[in-house]
């Protein structure tokens, strides 16, 4: 890997990783090859930190695939966040969106007063969690961002030891509040992850563009919706693009065009006040996303069955030696479903716009996850209480999302000249 250290304008003394997962590891690797900074590594246990520790100590973390690198720049692996995040230049989330909260209030009283915070990935509402749990000093907010996609595809091999990272994505989208702030993040990211970071107008455009939710849920309920408890051989567990039928793509399709609804609606009946860029509908975004490695580009269906991971399979746990069944529990349903359908329903609430199809997809999620967010049709549901929705940050109209994205957007006169860790 090409080291490019001191090439960005912005060079933070510290860097904090948060969470000790596949991103985890590569962030500590990557980030080790293209700055200057110290990397100090907050994980969720002692136990954990130990382990990576461990691995460590047996020769360093490196990785393998696209990017062959050591993380030589590595500090301090702690679980303890008055050791490592006092210190913190820049410090990096990258956990599942359920741990999200609990990350921001561990940190949150050992933050620097502006400390940018960033997510990778975001999902939906992050930015009404960040408000509730990261201190405001001042009457002013500090920086908080969140990317789309994580910059690679990776997985841990030996947990302190290997990370393989698979491939290495061309761009990512950024957003960020203040909202204007991304036009000065953006580059420095750039620099550090090796990827091209494009700013988004606003986190909204993340939440209601995150193809995710769409693609995710939308396949497992194609796949499994008429599970009823047999189990599969290896070479029986459905292909979960390859084998994606025509009303499977049409579900999809389904789940993105309500989503693009509560776009245009947001925009019509704010006149264009909520910024709402990067979000396209599902086809056109595997259209410019993978049109280049798709042989079958005309529906969402075909797109699935021609495209580049064809051979992967729906997730499953095997429950005896060759037998399995389907995976409710994987990060498909338990991650795309609360942290993309759910909050795309609550803004859809806002503006009235009707999601029979978000609406199916949710009541079936939430009966195989053993969840419930819907209540004859209303967001009622006692697990919805606890998601970053609008409604449980006190948004309860289009006037009072407005004021707060409004309030999030500081005057262009503040944002002239000023480097990331110099603004709130």
């Amino acid at each position: 890997m090409r080291e490019t250290r001191g090439a960005s304008a912005y060079q933070p003394r510290v860097l904090t990783i948060c969470g000790g997962g596949n991103a985890g590891h590569a962030l500590a690797v990557v980030l080790s090859q293209r700055t200057n900074a110290h990397i100090d590594w907050l994980v969720g246990s002692a136990e954990r930190a130990d382990l990576l520790r461990r691995g460590l100590s047996r020769g360093g973390l490196r990785s393998t695939g696209v990017i062959t690198a050591e993380a030589d720049r590595l500090r301090t692996i702690s679980a303890d966040p008055g050791e490592v995040i006092p210190n913190a230049d820049l410090v990096l989330l990258a956990v599942p969106a359920f741990i999200h909260a609990g990350v921001l209030r561990r940190i949150g009283p050992q933050l620097g007063d502006a400390t940018p915070v960033g997510c990778l990935p975001t999902r939906g509402g992050f930015e009404f969690e960040a408000a509730r749990h990261l201190p405001r000093r001042g009457g002013r907010r500090r920086t908080i961002f969140g990317l789309d996609t994580l910059p690679w595809s990776t997985r841990v091999v030996e947990p302190g030891e290997v990370v393989n990272i698979g491939a290495a994505k061309a761009e990512a989208t950024l957003a960020s509040l203040p909202a204007d702030s991304g036009r000065d993040l953006a580059p420095a990211l750039s620099e550090f992850f090796g990827t091209r970071i494009a700013p988004a107008t606003s986190f909204l455009s993340l939440t209601l563009g995150n193809q995710g939710q769409f693609i995710h849920p939308g396949l497992m309920y194609g796949h499994f919706r008429s599970w009823s408890g047999e189990r599969y051989d290896h070479e029986s567990v459905p292909l979960l693009y390859a084998a994606a039928t025509d009303q499977m793509g049409e579900i999809v399709e389904g789940l993105s065009r309500e989503a693009i609804s509560v776009v245009h609606t947001l925009r019509a009946r704010t006149k264009g006040s909520l910024r709402l860029d990067h979000v396209q509908p599902v086809h056109d975004w595997l259209r410019s996303s993978y049109a280049h490695v798709t042989a079958d580009m005309s529906t969402v269906a075909a797109c699935f069955r021609t495209g580049p991971i064809r051979a992967r399979r729906a997730p499953t746990i095997e429950v005896t030696p060759g037998s399995f069944v389907p995976n409710f529990q994987y990060r498909y349903l338990t991650e795309d479903v609360p942290y993309g359908l759910v909050i795309t329903r609550a803004l859809a609430d806002l503006v009235a716009v009707e999601t029979p199809t978000t609406n199916e997809v949710i009541s079936w999620a939430q009966g195989v996850m053993n969840k419930v967010y819907l209540v004859d049709g209303r967001l009622d549901g006692p697990d919805t209480a606890n998601l970053p929705t609008p409604q449980n940050h006190g948004i309860f109209s289009l006037d009072d999302l407005t004021s707060w994205y409004g309030a999030e957007r500081p005057p262009e006169r503040q944002l002239v000249h000023q480097s990331p860790v110099d603004r709130p």
